[in-house]
């Protein structure tokens, strides 16, 4: 039996969370590095992933770039917590953030070049 993660009440009812990994990998490599028990991952269709954690419900899909996105709660926090990983595997890309009303409100590049 799997581990049950709870969602976070402070989890957005919207995306909030957008990321663009450039790498050869596609979704499943990608969606590897989120590994229990912080996080649960599953096939959401024929290519995408979904991970859960208690602090976000993200999507990883399509290949190079590999998009990753969703909702994050306290996302100007949490979202390091996902660039981190990603970057502590070597990959770079770039990041954003979004308030409540959707309006950009962080935008990072992460890794290398």
């Amino acid at each position: 039996m799997k581990p049950s993660i709870s969602i976070s009440a402070e989890l957005p009812n919207r995306t909030n969370f957008y990321c663009s990994v450039h790498t050869q990998r596609g979704p499943k490599e990608l969606a590897g590095l989120f590994a229990p028990p912080d996080w649960r991952v599953r096939k959401c269709s024929w290519k995408d992933y979904e991970a859960q954690s208690d602090f976000a419900e993200i999507v990883i899909e399509t290949t190079d770039p590999v998009l990753i996105h969703g909702a994050v709660a306290n996302v100007e926090v949490n979202c390091l917590r996902i660039v981190e990983l990603l970057a502590a595997a070597g990959l770079s890309g770039k990041f954003e953030c979004c308030d409540e009303s959707g309006s950009l409100m962080l935008e990072r590049r992460f890794g290398g070049t």
